[in-house]
């Protein structure tokens, strides 16, 4: 690790154990968490909710396995490291459209979206400074 790539490897590890944590949580809960975030059942692809969040939560566990592969490599792949940022902003942005859905979530399930949606931009800042400081060196 270098001063220049220290910022930029430390968000991916973050970002590691936050996707991987959060994701096998979403796993393990999906059927409540389904039950806590709208007022009535709701199916995705006709597909329910539970399972569509053990989905997510699966491809967030292996999205958090892809942070920690990049984060971990000798030499930080710098176009991996951009993918990565760019789906931590298709993560917010699609966070605002499923609010935008006509579905009727509930206060917690709100709050669940939102909240993460605030945690994933900010490692999204934080990997944007840290490429940009990539860029710089």
């Amino acid at each position: 690790m270098n001063a220049s790539d220290r910022l930029l490897r430390r968000t991916l590890w973050g970002n590691a154990v936050f996707s991987v944590i959060s994701g096998a949580v979403l796993v393990a809960c999906a059927t409540p968490f389904a039950g806590w975030a709208t007022h009535e059942p709701l199916s995705v692809a006709g597909l329910d909710l539970a399972i569509v969040f053990e989905l997510l939560g699966l491809g967030v566990v292996l999205f958090g396995a892809l942070c920690g592969w990049a984060a971990s490599r000798e030499t930080l792949p710098r176009g991996l490291a951009r993918v990565i940022f760019i789906a931590d902003i298709a993560w917010v942005v699609a966070s605002v459209l499923v609010l935008l859905l006509p579905a009727a979530w509930t206060g917690i399930g709100i709050a669940g979206i939102v909240v993460v949606a605030l945690i994933v931009a900010d490692i999204a800042v934080l990997e944007y400074l840290g490429l940009r400081r990539l860029t710089a060196a």
